[in-house]
């Protein structure tokens, strides 16, 4: 008589659906600390942009300060074909 209880209809859909609750439960756990995360984020990018608003000129980023135009780095390459009479 041994496996009885598995094969119960009414026990195995009640089983089921405490799982299926169990793991809603968690998902939504999960949501919710998402969202709490990603407004901390907000929160901070927020401050930290007000702040660089009002700051530019006291930037400490090495690339706001050392920006040179140019083409990409590529001003030092040497053109090969300037010389030549297009029969390349």
């Amino acid at each position: 008589m041994s496996g009885n209880t598995a094969q119960d209809k009414s026990w195995k859909s009640r089983e089921q659906g405490e799982e299926a609750q169990y793991i809603r439960q968690k998902e939504a756990e999960q949501l919710a600390a998402i969202r709490q995360q990603m407004a901390k984020e907000e929160e901070k990018s927020k401050t930290s942009t007000t702040t660089a608003n009002v700051d530019k000129s006291k930037s400490t980023d090495p690339m706001d300060r050392d920006f040179e135009g140019g083409f990409g780095g590529q001003e030092d390459l040497e053109d090969r074909y300037a010389t030549t009479s297009g029969e390349h």
